[in-house]
């Protein structure tokens, strides 16, 4: 079976290789928000039709010259991604890219041969510690230290800077080995606010509350940015002190995350979760519980769930959004409506009896609404 999986690494640049990672970002960006302009005035131009505009552009704007004429091409692609996600009300209207805000650049990889010798735009050897990138020849990284190649066709690179750090993502085909499955243990999981993930086998993964930890750090910061000079130098100093506080931040949630999931699919062959809108609940949350639920990252476990699903041959059940899991009675079947309150933690049947907290009950009852609907 063949996936596609990313493979992340620090890179150290030396002062001449940074300005020309520096500069390929800021063509990049330059072209992006020169064709998102002619898009607008023109919706109807494809991809193809944007890409026939660099010529020109080059022409007025030297200085695009000087960097990898891919990134350019990828750029545009990128908008065009942006525009279909856009018309498939997956994300909002394509924005002009602002300097230090996700500064990066995609390159493709390019295979030939010319005069018996063999090119490829894109190298990696692990054992010496080096990627070759276009225009930027071989470039020190350090990552996974236990892999001694890569094995697969590599895609593409990303190349992002982030807080004066400099990371390259590259993208490979694999293929691996189908993993044979019997699906005989089955688990639901109830995602939510107060507890990311409570399983039915009454395990409970809490939600530390990462940004409370960092926050007064970042409003004491952003405090600092809002009295500096836009565009001096301490001003993009705060900018990436900033930048790397939200670095931590987004690897912690990345880290729990990822323990998470690969503890619930190491136990467990058949996993159901509810089919959730994230997009729709953050619209339809009040302030505060919007704020939790972005922090709850449940779009993202919900992500990592799938791809490893299916990596290792195991099966994902997702059950309707609107299934009323929270006011069912997972012992008898009883209905209470008033469990509607999310303030109601704890499920009383009148008529069984039973006592049980309200996001375990949740979670039985959506292994047991998969189970019906897939197997019965």
């Amino acid at each position: 079976m063949l996936i596609n999986r990313a493979y992340k690494f620090r890179m150290y640049p030396n002062e001449k290789e940074q300005e020309l990672i520096n500069k390929t970002i800021g063509c990049s960006r330059f072209v992006y928000n020169y064709m998102l302009s002619l898009k607008k005035k023109n919706i109807k131009l494809s991809a193809y039709d944007l890409i026939k505009e660099i010529p020109n552009l080059v022409k007025n704007n030297s200085f695009l010259k000087e960097v990898d004429s891919c990134a350019l091409r990828c750029a545009i692609f990128d908008l065009d991604n942006g525009f279909k996600k856009y018309y498939q009300r997956k994300v909002g209207y394509p924005k002009y890219k602002k300097k230090g805000v996700k500064d990066s650049y995609r390159t493709n990889y390019i295979k030939g041969e010319y005069k018996e010798t063999t090119y490829e735009s894109i190298k990696i050897d692990l054992q010496k510690g080096i990627i070759k990138l276009p225009k930027l020849k071989e470039v020190k990284i350090k990552g996974y230290r236990k892999l001694e190649k890569i094995n697969g066709r590599i895609i593409n690179a990303t190349i992002e800077h982030i807080a004066k750090k400099y990371y390259v993502s590259v993208s490979v085909e694999e293929e691996i080995k189908e993993e044979e499955n019997t699906y005989q243990n089955a688990v639901g999981i109830d995602l939510g606010v107060k507890s990311i993930v409570v399983t039915s086998d009454g395990e409970y993964y809490g939600n530390p509350d990462y940004l409370k930890k960092y926050e007064k750090k970042i409003k004491g910061l952003q405090k600092g940015l809002s009295r500096k000079e836009k565009g001096s130098k301490n001003y993009y100093k705060c900018q990436n002190k900033i930048q790397e506080v939200y670095r931590k931040l987004q690897n912690s949630r990345r880290k729990m995350n990822e323990e998470i999931v690969s503890k619930i699919i190491k136990n467990n062959n058949i996993i159901v979760s509810e089919d959730l809108s994230i997009n729709e609940m953050i619209k339809e949350a009040n302030k505060s519980l919007r704020k939790n639920i972005i922090n709850s990252t449940m779009g993202d476990i919900i992500r990592r769930l799938e791809y490893k699903c299916k990596w290792l041959n195991k099966k994902l059940i997702k059950v309707n959004r609107y299934y009323a899991s929270s006011q069912i009675c997972s012992s008898c079947g009883n209905i209470k409506k008033e469990m509607k309150n999310l303030n109601k933690r704890k499920y009383e049947c009148e008529k069984c009896g039973i006592e049980i907290e309200r996001d375990l009950n949740a979670s039985i009852n959506i292994m047991y609404e998969g189970i019906i609907q897939n197997y019965i």
